[in-house]
Order: structure tokens, then sequence, then C-alpha cells
């Protein structure tokens, strides 16, 4: 097996999810300038994720948690559909995770993130594994 990765990675073939603290800093920039009304976390978990917190901002996301005074909900982006008004909002940040590392210096500058995986054959092959939340479990997302 390390040898048949180590023949991929001299053709040029990524073989697993990964990404660089320069892409973190490109998609963090990148929500600072389209929702500058918001306060983000943006921070890489291991090598391989990306987790964005919606700390602070204008709107009211109460609607959406399960526990609103818990101040804090993981948001699904594949299912974006279920925020309701908010839809729109989590639709664009991620977008942003997706496409800002293009235009940064990282590991993913002008090469894109894809996603190849099919769960129905446990095969998974993706650029970097994406999280989203609104606040988070320790610190609740304040409302300005």
């Amino acid at each position: 097996m390390l040898v048949y990765k180590s023949k991929l990675r001299k053709q040029g073939v990524d073989d697993m999810a990964f990404i660089k603290a320069e892409d973190v800093k490109a998609i963090r920039e990148e929500l600072k300038a389209t929702f500058p009304k918001f306060k983000f976390g943006v921070r890489k978990r291991d090598f391989s994720s990306v987790t964005v917190t919606v700390k602070a901002g204008p709107t009211d996301f109460s609607g959406i948690m399960r526990n609103p005074e818990d101040g804090h909900t993981p948001v699904n982006q594949y299912h974006t559909h279920m925020y309701g008004e908010h839809k729109g909002f989590f639709d664009k940040v991620h977008e942003i995770i997706k496409t800002a590392p293009i235009k940064g210096e990282g590991y993913w500058a002008k090469k894109g993130w894809y996603d190849n995986s099919d769960s129905m054959t446990d095969y998974f092959d993706t650029a970097y594994y994406i999280s989203m939340e609104v606040g988070s479990w320790n610190t609740p997302y304040v409302q300005k």
C-alpha cells in the first residue's frame, strides 16, 4: 500500500483529504470580506478538515437551534433547506469554504475543491472535509 501511495504522489495524484493553514487563512479572509458584520472562527482540524463557526452577528439563529439557551447548533451543509430563511447565508458560507482556497497561496491554490466520495461503497475521496456550526459548545453565538 505504501508503494502504491508513493507512486500516486509522484504522478501528482492526491490520495487523501488535506488542507493547509494558508487555505484556512484564505477562507477566513473571504468570509470577513463577504460578511463584515459577522464574526467567524475558522480553524483547521488535523490535516484534513476545516471547521467554520459563526460566532457573532446581526442575525437571530435561535429558530434553528435545538436548544436556543445553549446558543449553538451544527449546520448540515448538505441540507441547508432545513434552515428556512438562513438557507442563502449558509449556502454562501459553504461556497466560500470550497472556493476561497483557489484564490489563496495554500495547497489548493488554483486547484479547486472536489468530492468524489461514494458512501455506498465506503470510498471517500475529497479535497478536505467541511464542518459548519453556529456558536460552539463552549462559546454560544452572540446576536449583536
